[in-house]
């Protein structure tokens, strides 16, 4: 089996990229392509070194711009499709760490897979342990409570604030479990530790490059699950996050996260969340703007309260260029 491993880099990052790199080279990879979404000049002369140290087995594609991880991962994934060496695609971050065996889990699940058509139907996913609701759909949970419910608004639904408010407690009781069941099915995924046949990309296209950053992951494998087919978390293959993700660093909660963010992010994670939202969850108009309303006006409150008037000016714009499908590059 021919696997090729897309990656994309930027900034400096190339500390992190190293130890993802080094860790697949002890792995059955084919063929390592890294996009380079406009790094720093020291990234960039790493690079090539690494380049020249692993030369035909490993490709670095150089781009003059950040195109955010939409617009990487695109071109990565053009460059592997088009690539004899690259039967199957393994799409990792640059700070995804993939455990001992990672792979050869997910070739050994991919054998096990029974389904027609399952190169172009099927996605397997890795698991990072970090990704709160992953764990819980690999330890039994319901994919609906974790991966949000139809017309939610940026995962905020009034008829699921009970079991809301209980999630801390089962949290608790289930943190230290380390049972988890083969192959559940999640309804989306991130780009990190997604495994699947080429052939896959003729169904689903490639990521939209107007996402830019944030949610363009969810949006691109969501697709998988509208076209009838299915993306199997696999728990057993494991990736270590080595460096923490903004969202997942804060811990005040979400309403509190989006007030103190760096605005661009804020912006980007929110139009969105909030575009793949409407046009892909949403089933009920009247149930998705009582959510919104009632989100917006505890976010209103708590805005008021803490002196963020302006962040929440700016999360207004990015509801509103969402639900009007405002796209593109815009901070």
């Amino acid at each position: 089996m021919k696997v090729c491993v897309v990656i994309v880099t930027y900034a400096n990052r190339f500390h992190l990229l190293r130890q993802v790199v080094d860790s697949l080279v002890e792995q059955q990879i084919t063929k390592i392509i890294i996009v380079d979404n406009n790094s720093v000049k020291e990234s960039y002369k790493r690079l090539k070194r690494l380049e020249d140290l692993f030369k035909n087995r490993l490709k670095v594609i150089y781009l003059s711009e950040n195109t955010g991880s939409a617009g990487g991962y695109k071109r990565g994934l053009q460059e592997a499709n088009n690539c004899e060496d690259c039967e199957f695609i393994w799409l990792l971050d640059d700070d995804n760490k993939p455990e001992k065996d990672a792979l050869n889990i997910l070739i050994n699940a991919w054998d096990r897979v029974k389904e027609k058509h399952k190169k172009r139907r099927i996605a397997l996913l890795s698991l990072r342990e970090d990704r709160k609701q992953y764990v819980m759909v690999a330890q039994g949970e319901s994919a609906e409570k974790w991966f949000g419910r139809k017309n939610s608004f940026l995962g905020f639904d009034l008829l699921a604030l009970p079991s809301k408010i209980s999630n801390k407690t089962w949290i608790r009781k289930k943190k230290n479990t380390k049972k988890y069941i083969d192959k559940t099915v999640v309804p989306y995924a991130p780009y990190g530790g997604l495994f699947f046949n080429r052939e896959l990309l003729q169904e689903t296209g490639y990521p939209k490059e107007k996402f830019f950053l944030y949610g363009d992951d969810h949006e691109f494998t969501h697709r998988v699950s509208q076209k009838g087919g299915r993306i199997f978390l696999v728990p057993n293959s494991k990736i270590r996050d080595i460096d923490t993700s903004w969202h997942l660093k804060d811990k005040r909660g979400q309403l509190k996260t989006f007030l103190s963010g760096e605005g661009s992010r804020v912006y980007y994670t929110i139009r969105n969340r909030v575009f793949f939202e409407k046009n892909s969850l949403s089933t009920n108009k009247f149930a998705y703007n009582v959510n919104k309303f009632v989100y917006l006006k505890l976010l209103w409150c708590l805005s008021r309260s803490k002196g963020k008037k302006d962040m929440y000016s700016l999360i207004i714009r990015a509801v509103t260029d969402g639900l009007e499908g405002q796209l593109g590059r815009s901070l």
